[in-house]
């Protein structure tokens, strides 16, 4: 009689009988109807529910080494530790390797890598062992022949010999029919067991069907879930599905089964794409006769147009965050508010958290659908930034200057071939107004090794230290203080100095504010005054510095002053003068794009460097007779 109905999942539920859309097909429509409320058993019930359990939990995240680890699969894992320690249980890595022609070399390898760096450490697992391993599905293949074996003497599964072009025509001919989900047709169920033996033992390729319809099967699709409330499958949605491949490899929904039972997983938390396959789970732990775990299927994530991310997509490969500059705390952050929430209203909540604080607030409360990924991530990212500026600058720098040398490397190789560059390229600008690499940038060789695309780490993190408190990750921070990194070119300095003295008559020095006489100056006379003051501070790093510098030039660039027409002071409601000391100093610095504070750049950049900037600005309007 259950056949004839479908639960309407939700809070509240009622179960509603099938409307058929047309005669002839198996499609089935029902309605969701809202409730202006929910009794108050109903939300005690859903309530406890949705409470941490209260013994350990043991969880675990099972990767195929198919792909790198991303956005989806980093959110499945932080969900499954925090449950994890948040109960004082166990965080288990599993490697679901049974498709042995789709693996990629170094997945395996990454995935470690990747996890480490977001600070997600596991207590079992393939490289460290415990004692439920093995940890690889391809080291317990023996394992699941076993089980197999135990469902084929019970009769709860059995050997299908069908070809895979036979299975393609049956398919073919179900979907002719109008079916949406044809399955397969039991063609092999009736054979008597001595046969099915016989045939096996004779070489006869074949696979293992779990019995999910006639004798032997005691399956029941329905099932709770902690996100989706009961849940059962579409009709027709499971068939006698395989449990054992021709190639002697399990599923994944058979392995997966086996390996959660034998590892005393107590919770699941996956993605909601697993939700139609989870009744084939549940029976698989019903024909064993053991306790399934508890499930809770989390959202999809999709895009700004409601499209499924995939993992493929290179912009959301864990390492693509990781190279951009981004936190391991900032992006687990943000991963962990797509489709959960700390709660809001309660005094003291915020959403800014790192992992401890995850931990403590960790709760089975997750929302329902399709997760949109917000845009959240730099936001978080600076907020984490922040607290690593107070709390451990030095480990701040240690984690950006990969990145940043990273961003370095990869507009150098756009600067170096400019032809390959696209239109559509967003770092086609900026490259045009790149020279060469600072001098300090190169890193010393050593041993004969070509240094050639490595960058001096520690001259990085000095320019990292000049303007932390903008960085929000590797390349926006390299384009804003792309001068620190690399040198102007001399039509730079002659184009914004021309455009910067559009509207002025002339530049003056002021010797004191008691003396009036004001003496024009040119910006070539202006640029070899700061020169001469310079020359003087010995290069080494202990004269070098913020406050000799300051010493020196503050009392010059006071002096240093523009006029403007009356008219055009009057029509901007600005004096005939302003300072200009400032400008000339950023225009040979940065050629007055935007950057750092001026005076700590240049005990930076370092004594040659700046001179050779004010030299090559200089020497860019030198034959300039409006200059």
């Amino acid at each position: 009689m259950m056949r004839s109905f479908q639960h309407v999942g939700g809070p509240l539920r009622r179960v509603l009988p099938r409307a058929q859309l047309t005669a002839g097909t198996a499609n089935w429509i029902f309605k969701r109807f809202a409730f202006a409320g929910r009794p108050e058993k109903v939300e005690q019930k859903l309530n406890q529910a949705k409470a941490l359990p209260t013994s350990p939990a043991r969880t675990r995240f099972a990767p195929s080494p198919t792909g790198y680890l991303h956005l989806g699969s980093l959110r499945t894992a932080l969900f499954n530790y925090l449950l994890a320690k948040a109960t004082g249980g166990q965080f288990l890595l599993r490697l679901e390797d049974t498709d042995q022609t789709r693996i990629v070399s170094d997945a395996e390898q990454r995935l470690y890598e990747d996890m480490k760096w977001a600070g997600l450490k596991w207590d079992e697992g393939p490289d460290i062992g415990g004692k439920f391993g093995p940890y690889k599905q391809s080291e317990r293949l023996p394992i699941y022949r076993q089980h197999v074996k135990e469902l084929l003497g019970q009769d709860k599964a059995y050997r299908c010999f069908c070809s895979p072009e036979r299975l393609d025509e049956v398919k073919k001919l179900a979907m002719t029919a109008g079916e949406d989900m044809p399955g397969y047709d039991g063609h092999c169920s009736h054979i008597p067991a001595s046969e099915s033996e016989h045939r096996a033992a004779s070489g006869e390729a074949h696979c293992v069907r779990f019995r999910t319809h006639g004798s032997g099967s005691n399956f029941k699709p329905l099932f709770s879930d902690l996100v989706y409330g009961a849940y059962k499958p579409p009709p027709g949605s499971v068939d006698d599905f395989i449990i054992m491949k021709r190639d002697g490899f399990p599923t994944y929904h058979f392995a997966n089964v086996v390996d959660d039972h034998l590892m005393e997983i107590t919770h699941v938390i996956r993605g909601a794409e697993w939700l139609v396959s989870t009744p084939r789970h549940v029976g698989l732990y019903d024909a064993f006769g053991w306790q399934s775990p508890t499930f809770a299927h989390v959202g999809l994530l999709t895009d700004q147009n409601k499209q499924k991310l995939s993992k493929r997509h290179g912009d959301i490969d864990i390492a693509s965050y990781r190279n951009k500059g981004y936190l391991p705390e900032g992006l687990l952050n943000y991963v962990v508010l797509l489709g959960w929430s700390p709660g809001k209203g309660t005094k003291g909540t915020s959403e800014v958290m790192g992992l401890q604080e995850m931990v403590e607030k960790f709760h089975l409360r997750f929302t329902r659908g399709d997760i949109r990924v917000s845009n959240k991530l730099d936001f978080l990212n600076s907020k984490h930034k922040a607290k690593f500026l107070a709390q451990s600058p030095e480990d701040l720098q240690a984690q950006v200057v990969p990145p940043l040398s990273l961003a370095i490397s990869k507009l150098e190789q756009k600067r170096a071939e400019p032809a390959q560059l696209s239109e559509e390229d967003a770092d086609k600008s900026i490259t045009a107004t790149l020279d060469q690499l600072v001098p300090t940038m190169a890193s010393p060789r050593s041993n004969g090794d070509d240094a050639s695309n490595h960058y001096n780490a520690a001259y990085i993190g000095k320019v990292f230290e000049l303007d932390q408190k903008t960085y929000a990750n590797a390349a926006s921070y390299v384009r804003r203080n792309r001068y620190l990194f690399w040198t102007v070119p001399t039509e730079l300095y002659r184009q914004t100095l021309n455009d910067g003295m559009q509207e002025l008559d002339y530049l003056f020095l002021r010797a004191s504010e008691s003396d009036k006489t004001d003496a024009k100056m040119s910006a070539v006379e202006i640029t070899t005054v700061f020169a001469d003051a310079l020359r003087g501070i010995p290069a080494d790093e202990s004269s070098w510095t913020k406050e000799r510098l300051e010493e020196v030039l503050n009392p010059l660039i006071k002096s240093i002053f523009a006029m403007r027409s009356a008219s055009e002071a009057s029509s901007s409601a600005k004096t005939e003068e302003e300072p200009w000391g400032f400008h000339m100093l950023r225009w040979f610095l940065f050629a007055l794009q935007p950057g750092p504070a001026l005076i700590p750049s240049m005990v930076v950049l370092g004594k040659e460097e700046t001179m050779n900037r004010i030299r090559k600005a200089t020497d860019s309007i030198a034959c300039d007779s409006s200059a």
